[in-house]
């Protein structure tokens, strides 16, 4: 009897925080965003699939939280959150797929609000992610266990109020053994979403909690559990993983990958190391099956101003279904990069399309800022277009 009144409190607890807290996510100034926003970009953008065997996918890299990202979404008058900004110019593009997936590197909703090492945001982060196009978000990276079994619990029940889709991190056994993988389905294409870490920092989970470590025998029992309970077309795995600020991937990346493989996992997502490292389209052959890999999309958002990870890139993916089943028909990427700027004594974090504002020196106040986008994305190409194997920018 007791724990069932401790889980009613728990849960009227999450629902005050999400909806009484944080006012903005119900009370938040109209604006220009918000009308484009209302027109569901997700049905009007050309780059979504309009073939009845096929889907888009879009993968977005690091949604970090670091203290003066917190600090900036403050608003004293409403004593509220609101990230709506941080993703207003870059909207069409996370809009301009079927499916948006990104990982999500901090927890939600545990107050004190706090960033580096241990990190937890306000609700109203995830609110605006999903707001800006984001479908799905995976949660198992070596912050997930940040702020221990109330940050991973409060992170999944946020994520679940909000009716985002997420994967990675379990409240416990029976929720992982019913949900062993975010399902993604349409155009009669399914695809399984599942996700692991490397570690949490030495931060065990807290039992019953369970946290997708990358385990050789757990990996094997999960995609063997998917491919029995949900029988996907396709398996994509998101994997935190590789050296933090390197520009190549490790030989440990490179024997996960080929683990995955072995196991018929055959498109393999990368983050972790908060830079952009190198992108790979195989064409099936006669021994190997197709297969993609990218070791890294660097961060999406974040306080880290250090060269070169100040900004990511998006992943646009899309795959055919045919008779001989599904198989990637194009894949590209578009670079990013995170503009911290002032205005009127306040601080604000950008999300920018380098495409969008590389020819566009005049939108910046200050001259540096335009520099430090230029250096990103001359570095970006520069390395992507030596070490890529048939990923192009789009």
């Amino acid at each position: 009897m007791k724990a069932i009144f401790f889980k009613l409190i728990f849960i009227v607890l999450v629902q005050w925080t999400v909806e009484s807290q944080n006012t903005e996510l119900t009370t938040t100034k109209t604006s220009q965003l918000d009308s484009v926003l209302k027109e569901n970009l997700k049905q009007k953008t050309l780059g979504a699939s309009g073939d009845s065997s096929e889907v888009s996918l879009l993968f977005i890299g690091d949604f970090m939280g670091h203290l003066d990202q917190i600090n900036a979404a403050y608003d004293k008058a409403s004593r509220s959150y609101n990230y709506d900004s941080t993703f207003k110019k870059i909207t069409p593009i996370l809009s301009d797929a079927d499916f948006t997936i990104g990982n999500l590197e901090v927890t939600l909703g545990v107050m004190p609000y706090s960033g580096y090492p241990q990190f937890s945001s306000p609700p109203a982060y995830a609110a605006a992610i999903k707001k800006s196009g984001v479908d799905v978000l995976v949660t198992a990276n070596n912050h997930s266990c940040d702020k221990r079994k109330k940050g991973v619990e409060r992170t999944i029940a946020i994520l679940d109020s909000l009716r985002v889709g997420h994967t990675g991190t379990f409240v416990n056994t029976k929720s992982k053994k019913t949900s062993p993988a975010y399902v993604i389905e349409k155009n009669n294409i399914k695809i399984a979403i599942i996700n692991y870490t490397y570690g949490t920092n030495g931060i065990p989970p807290n039992s019953p909690n369970i946290v997708n470590y990358l385990e050789k025998e757990r990996i094997s029992k999960d995609v063997d559990a998917v491919n029995t309970l949900i029988k996907p077309d396709q398996i994509i795995a998101f994997v935190h993983w590789g050296d933090q600020y390197k520009d190549l991937p490790n030989t440990t990346q490179k024997k996960w990958f080929n683990y995955f493989k072995s196991l018929g996992v055959n498109i393999v997502i990368g983050a972790h190391p908060h830079v952009l490292q190198p992108m790979e389209w195989h064409s099936k052959t006669a021994l190997n099956n197709e297969s993609l890999v990218v070791y890294s999309l660097g961060n999406f958002v974040s306080h880290q101003r250090t060269f070169p990870r100040d900004g990511g890139a998006v992943l646009k993916l899309s795959l055919k279904k045919s008779d001989d089943g599904v198989e990637i028909k194009s894949v590209g990427y578009h670079l990013t990069w995170v503009h911290e700027f002032r205005s009127e004594g306040k601080k604000y974090y950008d999300i920018l399309s380098v495409q969008d504002f590389e020819e566009n020196p005049s939108y910046f106040s200050r001259k540096k800022d335009y520099n430090k986008l230029v250096q990103f994305s001359k570095h970006a190409r520069e390395l992507l277009l030596k070490n890529n194997i048939n990923v192009e920018e789009y």
